[in-house]
């Protein structure tokens, strides 16, 4: 549920100012979503400037105007801070814990600030339009920096090959962010004019492919799918009843087929011809997702074994990776499961705090897609089923990365809460002069 609470406000700060500079802070988050790069410390990034001051100024705003706060997600929250705060205190590194809690800290802030501040009139609107010119800018200077052989703006690290990471510093997280953009290009149908929109797809696409992400691919595939499956279920629900079966029918044909096609095909085989290829996108895509399967799956049991002695609490936000270098298991990296994750790390109070959040945003989700298009909050976004598609995506994408720490995915799950909540009522919104 949201819960509300109310600031109070001092009489002598303009909040009409406030509230327009608090926007003014959020459209800028969404422009630098990817500027990643240079790192500061602690995965601190040049964005995090605006995504700081979004969540100050919002405080600011609504005290000034004594508006009352919405808090999306609030038991999930709750719940997430608070098995995260008790694994780290009694988990054996209590000051990485808490470091990383504090990270999370912030993006639950944000969400909270992006939430609050998108429902001011028209607001929404450009949060969305802001997040989707921009990755259409960013992956137009991709694709050139790509043609023209321009190292520097590709982001080509040493360890990662030939993928190009612009400035998001990791493939997988670079992969997300353009799939996750080209939903956003979908919902908001930005750019307005239709020829210079499908440019967008096609240069969101194209910069995708150049990361070279198989779980990006599969992200793609999956909202794609669920916007298909949308379409049907919108195409026959007019005859009472067939709306879900015609959408269940779409997704089930669909994984037949594909099911199939596995089974039929020797997948063995294909991997090891694109492993062995001279083209470097087959061999950084098929050619290395055997191997990643074996990594995952040996890091899947590495992680199962740390939970052991910690099955109570969890062994502390964020510590994986520096506890199977300290007891020097052979592949020490991060979870890169979110699922696995609330386990090992949070205990099981951490499982019920991520069935909260997912169960919260299916029924926001839920109630976005109902919402009358030509009303409220949904007129400003014209197909929400973008943000939905995106989530879905993300959803699957949870079992290979911690989505939990992207900041886009507070984004998304930030607007989506705004589609699906009323309208403030002028005679509670509370907010006005004295």
């Amino acid at each position: 549920m949201t819960t509300l609470t109310t600031i109070g406000r001092p009489a002598t700060v303009p909040y009409e100012a406030l509230g327009r500079t608090t926007a003014a802070a959020a459209c800028a988050a969404m422009v630098f979503q990817p500027v990643l790069r240079p790192a500061g410390p602690g995965n601190s990034a040049p964005v995090d400037v605006f995504t700081v001051a979004t969540v100050v100024l919002s405080v600011l705003w609504a005290a000034t105007c004594g508006r009352r706060l919405g808090v999306p997600y609030g038991l999930a929250s709750a719940l997430l801070l608070l098995s995260g705060a008790i694994a780290g205190l009694a988990g054996p590194l209590p000051g990485l814990s808490l470091m990383n809690l504090a990270r999370e800290v912030l993006l639950l802030a944000w969400c909270v600030a992006l939430f609050n501040i998108a429902r001011r009139p028209g607001v929404l609107r450009l949060l969305t339009a802001a997040f989707a010119y921009a990755a259409v800018f960013w992956a137009s200077v991709l694709v050139a920096a790509a043609r023209l052989g321009v190292t520097g703006i590709e982001g080509v690290s040493p360890t990662e090959g030939d993928r190009k990471l612009f400035t998001l510093g990791d493939p997988n997280y670079a992969a997300t962010y353009w799939v996750v953009s080209l939903f956003m290009v979908y919902a908001a149908q930005r750019p307005r004019t239709p020829l210079v929109r499908w440019y967008g797809y096609a240069v969101l696409l194209w910069a995708l492919l150049l990361s070279q992400s198989n779980g990006g691919v599969l992200e793609l595939s999956v909202g794609l799918l669920f916007l298909a499956a949308y379409k049907a279920y919108q195409a026959s629900r007019a005859r009472p009843g067939s709306g879900p079966v015609a959408a269940g029918a779409l997704v089930l044909a669909v994984v037949l087929t594909v099911g199939a096609s596995v089974a039929a095909a020797p997948l063995a085989q294909v991997q090891e011809w694109a492993r062995l290829s001279d083209r470097t996108e087959l061999v950084n895509t098929l050619g290395r997702s055997g191997t990643s399967t074996d990594q995952r799956s040996t890091l899947v049991r590495e992680s199962l074994e740390l939970y052991e002695p910690h099955w109570v609490t969890g062994s502390g936000p964020g510590t994986t990776k520096q506890l199977l270098q300290d007891q020097q298991f052979p592949y020490a990296k991060e979870a890169h499961d979110d699922y696995l994750a609330a386990l090992v790390e949070r205990g099981p109070l951490g499982v019920v705090a991520l069935l909260a959040l997912l169960s919260g945003t299916a029924w926001r989700c839920s109630r976005a897609l109902r919402a009358p298009p030509d009303s409220g909050f949904a007129a400003q976004v014209p197909r929400p089923a973008g943000l939905v598609a995106a989530l879905a995506g993300l959803a699957v994408a949870g079992a290979y990365y911690e989505v939990l720490h992207f900041r886009f995915l507070w984004v998304l799950l930030a607007l989506v809460a705004v589609l699906a909540s009323p309208v403030d009522d002028p005679a509670t919104a509370h907010e006005g002069p004295p």
